[in-house]
């Protein structure tokens, strides 16, 4: 069997948010719709101050100890009264673009993101100063994550936003491990799941779509923050294809339109999801737990290798009126993206650091489920900007492919979800 890879520039977001009409806001309230000009970030900033942070849940309590050190670290310089709340990257972002006044001053979000809030005037642009720094220890890729044209708009601060393969090393074999049809055969076999979303969520149905060629790029007004056109051959001989391989998803009994690895060790026998997923992963199986790259599939007798994401998750610092917590809120953030702070999430909750020395630590460098999503990084796609609908049209899409759909039906949905694109198009 021959395996094609033929990577193309897929522009998509990593994170689906919740379909809502985005209000977009300029100049809200005074705040300068892009502060980073205005501000000098060697002013006297010494003071008191009041602080909003959004992170996920998970890292709440790692991030208000974070914090602290960063005030005994100032030594006396200032006093923040810090309100660190529980706000995902999946939500910060949809909340900040509905109200930019009212939201964090530090929020966590994903790369996909960065364009629409730079419009609705939710980040400010970084100096010179910091995007050196930032280039120095992180790397021109991550800092190009962070970029709307040729300006830095936030800190990186992780490289881990994508996903890979857990499965139970009892259930699948290293050989089986390779490929879809094997690993649905040696789950089924143990009476086990294989929990794959495919058909069911936008965020992981184009892994076959990825692999096969296509791609989905979409044009977005950085002034305006409209999507203005689309390049798109989903319906096509490569989308076709993939089609015809997520009919083999169709087993209620072994796949589930899931991703939780909580699973594994007691339903599920494998698993792909996140690094988000690794600790439950890890608690469950122990020793018998196993990540890899993506598998491979077959169609036609020619084998294809499932793509992914490869993305970071940013953190965004809101423009401020007050050019001293301006000044702060930037510290603060260059602080928490440091390469202590980076290092000591990791320790915490695996994330993968964005910090060329922090991601070179030997418990970093050789952590499995990290070398997992490097090893998938070769068939990976950048994270980009689309319509928040294009994530549902896919999925319901993927959803309707059904094992038994001939060639012809599957053409027709894919000319079906074609002709759904341009109702995404802002007007």
């Amino acid at each position: 069997m021959k395996n094609i890879f033929k990577k193309s520039l897929f522009i998509l977001p990593v994170l689906l948010l919740a379909s809502c009409n985005f209000k977009y806001s300029y100049n809200i309230a005074g705040l300068p719709n892009d502060g980073g000009d205005m501000f000098d970030d060697d002013v006297e900033d010494s003071g008191t101050y009041d602080i909003k942070v959004w992170v996920t849940d998970k890292i709440v309590s790692l991030t208000k100890s974070q914090i602290g050190q960063f005030v005994a670290s100032s030594g006396g310089k200032y006093t923040l009264n810090v309100t660190v709340e529980p706000v995902g990257e999946d939500k910060a972002a949809a909340q900040m673009l509905l109200d930019v006044q009212n939201g964090a001053d530090l929020f966590c979000f994903a790369q996909d993101q960065l364009s629409r809030l730079k419009v609705a005037g939710s980040l400010a642009k970084l100096s010179d100063k910091y995007v050196d720094a930032l280039t120095e220890e992180m790397g021109q890729e991550a800092v190009n994550a962070a970029k709307v044209n040729s300006d830095v708009y936030a800190f990186p601060i992780t490289s881990d936003n994508g996903y890979f393969l857990y499965y139970d090393k009892s259930v699948v074999s290293e050989e089986a491990r390779t490929n879809v049809t094997s690993i649905l055969a040696a789950c089924k076999g143990a009476g086990k799941t294989f929990n794959f979303a495919a058909k069911a969520n936008g965020f992981y149905a184009p892994a076959y779509f990825m692999a096969t060629g296509c791609h989905s790029n979409w044009t977005l007004n950085s002034e305006t923050g409209k999507f203005e056109s689309y390049d798109d051959n989903y319906n096509s001989d490569k989308g076709l294809i993939a089609a015809k391989a997520l009919r083999e998803l169709d087993d209620s009994k072994t796949v589930t339109n899931d991703t939780q690895a909580s699973k594994l060790g007691t339903s599920a026998g494998a698993v792909i999801s996140g690094i988000w997923e690794y600790e439950v992963a890890e608690k469950n199986l122990g020793e018998n737990l196993g990540c890899a790259e993506l598998p491979n599939f077959t169609v036609d007798g020619t084998s294809y290798h499932l793509s992914s994401f490869d993305g970071y998750k940013l953190l965004g610092v809101k423009p401020q009126v007050d050019a001293k917590k301006a000044s702060v809120c930037r510290k603060l953030a260059k602080f928490l993206t440091s390469e202590d702070c980076q290092s000591e999430r990791f320790e915490r909750v695996k994330w993968g650091p964005t910090n060329i020395a922090s991601s070179e630590k030997p418990d970093v460098a050789n952590h499995i489920g990290l070398k997992a999503l490097k090893d998938q990084h070769q068939f990976a796609y950048p994270q980009g900007q689309c319509p928040s609908g294009w994530y549902n049209s896919l999925a319901a899409t993927a959803t309707t492919i059904k094992a038994g759909l001939d060639e012809s039906a599957l053409q027709d949905l894919l000319a079906n979800y074609e002709a759904s694109l341009a109702e995404l198009l802002d007007d």
